[in-house]
């Protein structure tokens, strides 16, 4: 929870989900911008899993945390542009 930086951009998470699949995860979080509240589901990748494993080592938990954050901002930068990141999220105003 908290803000979230990227260039120009800032988000605030206000709310996090984790849903487990069978070998992956989905992350659903929940945005403000200045103006906008989002919900957005972010996918993991199957190596992600590992962070369920347990103590993860920092390492892993940084990469994980650094992908999601990848993504985030990719979905932001393209929600508007692109149909796969536009079915990402959801406006919940």
């Amino acid at each position: 929870m908290g803000k979230l930086f990227c260039g120009s951009s800032a988000l605030t998470v206000t709310g996090l989900d984790v849903v487990e699949h069978e070998r992956t995860f989905t992350l659903v979080m929940e945005l403000k911008s200045t103006s906008q509240r989002w919900r957005v589901r972010l996918e993991s990748d199957r190596s992600e899993m590992a962070i369920f494993d347990g103590a993860p080592p920092y390492d892993l938990v940084r990469s994980v945390a650094n992908s999601f954050h990848a993504h985030l901002f990719e979905w932001w930068d393209t929600k508007g542009s692109n149909r796969r990141a536009t079915k990402l999220g959801e406006r919940l105003d």
